[in-house]
């Protein structure tokens, strides 16, 4: 499980794995950070690109990267992140904060 929020909107939506997160995030929205992302267990993670964006005249590409353990204070841990988050576009029980919060504290339990 990845969590992402749309900084701009403060949305988060809750992919069911990496791929599908980094598929629906575009390069260029990560690296302007209009995205953040947590692991399954609510700790940051931040983009690594293996590809860099590409910004030209007449054309702009999104690059490739995946998700790594963010650095120490890059951004907070999830559970505190989610006073923020205004929407919740996911189905349950990732459609509001308690039930995301109870899925972190299920998996921290263990």
């Amino acid at each position: 499980m990845i969590f992402a929020v749309e900084t701009e909107e403060r949305t988060l939506i809750a992919f069911p794995s990496e791929m599908e997160a980094v598929a629906h995030c575009e390069g260029l929205d990560v690296e302007a950070a209009v995205w953040l992302f947590w692991s399954d267990r609510g700790e940051p993670l931040e983009p690594q690109f293996t590809v860099p964006n590409k910004r030209g005249f007449f054309v702009v590409q999104n690059g490739t990267y995946t998700l790594v353990p963010a650095s120490q204070d890059h951004h907070a841990m999830l559970k505190e992140a989610l006073d923020e988050v205004r929407t919740f576009e996911s189905p349950a029980p990732f459609n509001n904060a308690q039930g995301v919060r109870s899925y972190l504290e299920s998996r921290n339990a263990a």
